[in-house]
């Protein structure tokens, strides 16, 4: 019986392995790269571009969050950014981006000079940076490091602080060394993929979920073994990386905003929005009423506001809020 057990299991993990291989080669034919590549130290990262409609007021940067990638933010804000040329960038190991320095790569400090190497090529005019979630922390890195390339910092739902709680425990099983393989691709990737749908909705909780979401924004990119272990090494790697960061916050250059969702569930908007606001120099903050984790679905205009706001006075221009 025994024996016959542990066949029964050996089958029954490779089955859900072929399973996870064949939703990576299925979500890779569906959504293949459309953008362009830049070579940074260790391989390439991934971005779209759209010019602006008529003459540029400036360039804006998005940098997307956790189990997410550019086609979130572009395909949300990249509409009402008309106005401006926007660069939408795959954080390395996420989309079509190469994860570069393997699981180093995971610190978002060293996710920002991997940033900065590619943007300081295809960007080399001052840009606002837009970032979302767990964007926050590598953004507010380059804000930090960078602020000669910055007209402004725009934090959505984003992290830049600790929390209470730690991370999940899958993430914990995921990011195992030798068992976080076996785990994504017999575990990780199969059940995300059935709970895909659910997750999607709680993000915009308790918002409604934006209309064709996952397809716009491509989230079944996250639906990848190497994918879904690179998103968990960042969740695991950053509550570190912004206890370290955070004291640093007073010393911010250039203006920021943080927009957040007073309901959301996801990033605390005490913990973090409220937090960096009060402490940057230039800070503010902006509560969103009955919004969740996805401020930029439910409210783009404020967030194209507070862009329009940052570059007109780091540029001297007086811009209608039309």
């Amino acid at each position: 019986m025994l024996r016959f057990a542990l066949i029964a299991l050996v089958l029954v993990a490779g089955g859900l392995a072929l399973f996870s291989e064949m939703t990576r080669a299925e979500v890779e034919q569906r959504y293949p790269p459309r953008g362009a590549f830049v070579a940074v130290e260790g391989g390439r990262l991934h971005y779209r571009e759209r010019g602006p409609d008529g003459q540029s007021r400036g360039t804006v940067v998005l940098v997307h969050g956790a189990s997410s990638n550019h086609a979130d933010l572009l395909a949300t804000l990249g509409p009402e950014l008309s106005h401006y040329r926007v660069v939408a960038i795959d954080r390395p190991g996420h989309g079509w981006s190469e994860r570069l320095a393997g699981r180093a790569m995971a610190d978002p400090g060293r996710q920002a000079q991997a940033l900065m190497q590619g943007l300081d090529q295809i960007v080399p005019e001052r840009f606002a940076l837009v970032a979302h979630s767990l964007g926050g922390a590598a953004s507010a890195r380059i804000a930090l490091d960078r602020p000669e390339r910055l007209s402004g910092l725009i934090l959505l739902g984003a992290v830049t602080h600790p929390w209470p709680g730690g991370i999940a425990w899958y993430h914990h099983l995921t990011t195992a060394p030798l068992l976080g393989p076996v785990f994504s691709r017999v575990v990780a990737v199969p059940v995300a993929r059935y709970l895909l749908s659910g997750g999607a909705r709680s993000v915009f909780e308790p918002a409604p979920e934006t209309p064709d979401y996952i397809e716009t924004g491509e989230i079944r990119l996250l639906m990848r073994p190497a994918v879904f272990e690179a998103n968990s090494q960042d969740i695991a790697a950053t509550f570190d990386f912004v206890s370290a960061q955070a004291p640093r916050y007073r010393e911010l250059k250039v203006p920021v905003v943080a927009i957040t969702g007073d309901s959301d569930a996801i990033v605390s908007p005490t913990i973090h929005s409220a937090a960096i606001a009060r402490q940057a120099p230039q800070g503010r903050f902006v509560l969103l009423p009955g919004v969740g984790h996805m401020p930029h679905h439910a409210a783009p205009e404020i967030v194209v506001d507070a862009i329009d706001q940052i570059v007109g006075a780091t540029s001297g221009l007086a811009l209608n809020a039309d």
